[in-house]
């Protein structure tokens, strides 16, 4: 907080030092989602701020971070919760809760991830299909993997048609363009959050149509899927919302 009030307002050393590697890129993706840089809830800090953070442990390894933004106004509360690991000896911030879902925290939360890496491609059908490339392409986002954006274009240059990539790669572009890097087309979103997961639908609307939901806090986010099967593979072709 005090290195926002000084020269390094990006706290790039800190974060390096102190966040995994998966995480640093994670809440990149989280502030170009919501605006706000993750780690303090806020876009800016004041002397308040500074003066009333705490820190209270709340389990094993979880603690719950908070302060006021004005010291004599008790809602002006910010909470954040967070997981701290010991890592290769050292101790690190190896998850934040999304501002989407308040102060939400436990490891029973984040418990999808044990499964996932195990997912293989379903091509019984394509329901089977989606659901299935969903689980595989939601991994890397929900372990906070540090290769994300390789394991990510890895599954959609085997999986996605040359029409869907192309589409893609424009969303991707424009986002760009506004200075906001990583938007997922296949997710609506920047980033997606295991605390998510469970709120995860599947719903064919036709033959080759199917929805996917999820809830990221208030928010449902909506995508469309179209798929094709050629040569023996289902392929998603197009994606809209």
């Amino acid at each position: 907080m005090m290195n926002f009030l000084t020269v390094d307002s990006n706290n790039d050393s800190l974060c390096k030092k102190f966040l995994t590697e998966g995480l640093i890129a994670k809440t990149k993706r989280m502030s170009n989602a919501t605006g706000v840089n993750p780690i303090i809830r806020s876009q800016d800090v004041n002397e308040d701020a500074i003066k009333t953070l705490a820190v209270k442990r709340v389990a094993d390894d979880w603690y719950m971070v908070s302060y006021l933004w004005n010291e004599k106004d008790s809602t002006t509360l910010t909470e954040i919760p967070l997981k701290a690991q010991s890592i290769d000896g050292k101790c690190k911030i190896v998850y934040i809760t999304p501002i989407e879902n308040g102060s939400q925290w436990g490891d029973e939360m984040l418990s999808c991830c044990e499964c996932m890496n195990e997912a293989k491609i379903d091509e019984m059908s394509g329901q089977s299909f989606i659901e299935s490339f969903y689980k595989i392409y939601l991994s890397p986002y929900c372990t906070i993997s540090k290769d994300i954006n390789t394991k990510l274009s890895s599954l959609r240059l085997s999986n996605l048609s040359p029409a869907a990539l192309q589409q893609f790669k424009q969303a991707e572009s424009e986002h760009q363009e506004d200075g906001l890097y990583g938007y997922d087309l296949l997710i609506n979103n920047f980033d997606f959050d295991c605390m998510w997961y469970k709120s995860l639908k599947f719903t064919q609307m036709s033959d080759d149509n199917y929805q996917i939901t999820y809830q990221a806090g208030a928010t449902i986010h909506k995508i469309i899927i179209k798929i094709i099967y050629q040569n023996g593979k289902y392929l998603i072709n197009s994606i809209s919302f």
